[in-house]
């Protein structure tokens, strides 16, 4: 009676997982379609179309672009995240947060600056290279001319 028309290749990226085990390193960039859980290190960029965690053992240096995000370990770097960040009680963040919504636990350390709110267009977020267009739209911000303190000078023939 009922039947599920859901494309195949999404069940499979949903159920997809990936784990850096606690005594790996990786270095160089990272990326998924499915979900990532990091116990180890990564020295480089990673991207998963899905959800990360970073375990309470878990360090990255390099920026993260992620659906949703659970960080518990270290990051050195960008964080982007569309959906939900949620930083636990251990994480340790610097650098740059970037996301939809943000969960912060007491005891959680950020040192840099969090823009929140919607994307302009987030499947660039998950594009390779797009890390400019991926960040929210600030284009728009309009300088006013500053006022010359200079004392205006007369001609000769305005004297």
């Amino acid at each position: 009676m009922f039947t599920s028309k859901e494309d195949p290749r999404i069940t499979e990226i949903s159920n997809s997982s990936n784990t850096i085990s606690k005594d790996t390193t990786i270095d160089g960039n990272v990326e998924t379609s499915g979900n990532l859980r990091i116990e180890g290190t990564v020295k480089g960029n990673i991207r998963a179309q899905s959800k990360i965690v970073l375990g309470k053992s878990g360090k990255v240096e390099g920026k993260i672009y992620a659906q949703t995000a659970d960080i518990e370990g270290t990051v050195k770097g960008t964080v982007q995240v569309i959906g939900l960040l949620t930083l636990k009680a251990n994480a340790h963040i610097k650098g740059d947060i970037n996301t939809g919504k943000l969960i912060m636990e007491a005891g959680a350390v950020f040192d840099g600056r969090c823009k929140m709110g919607t994307f302009k267009n987030p499947e660039n977020l998950m594009k390779t290279g797009s890390d400019k267009s991926s960040q929210q739209d600030d284009s728009k911000t309009v300088k006013k001319p500053q006022p010359s303190l200079e004392k205006p000078r007369l001609s000769s023939q305005e004297v």
